[in-house]
């Protein structure tokens, strides 16, 4: 399961397991957090499931892109 940072669960006790509701959180703060690989690999996966504005869904997919471009 993905790790949701201490720092954006002002409002709960410890994140719920629900990875559309982590995905969730964390996007609403990228890329504050979530640049780490990992995490940017399921923001991309799941982006149509996601509440994203154009301009954080531009940064995920750049983020995405040059993920792959070093991985080629």
């Amino acid at each position: 399961m993905i790790e949701v940072p201490r720092e954006i669960l002002w409002d709960y006790e410890n994140a719920p397991d629900d990875i559309g509701w982590r995905l969730q959180r964390i996007a609403d703060f990228f890329p504050l957090y979530g640049k780490d690989p990992a995490t940017i690999a399921l923001l991309y996966a799941h982006r149509d499931q996601l509440k994203l504005d154009e301009a954080t869904l531009a940064l995920i997919e750049a983020y995405h892109s040059l993920l792959e471009d070093e991985n080629r």
